[in-house]
């Protein structure tokens, strides 16, 4: 198959789409991290954090 007048094999095409979409995933998986991490914690969060640092410090 010729592309821009080269010749591509299907299997470089498969390798760049592929490699696009774990560009893609990974870029929106860090912006949904960035977007999540800015509200602050609840209540319940920040209790069951404590409770997990007081479980660990009484081992």
């Amino acid at each position: 198959m010729k592309i821009l007048g080269k010749k591509i094999h299907p299997r470089q095409i498969i390798l760049f789409f592929s490699g696009m979409l774990v560009v893609g995933s990974t870029s929106y998986d860090v912006h949904r991290s960035i977007k999540n991490n800015e509200t602050p914690p609840s209540k319940e969060q920040i209790q069951a954090m404590e409770d997990y640092l007081a479980a660990k410090r009484r081992r």
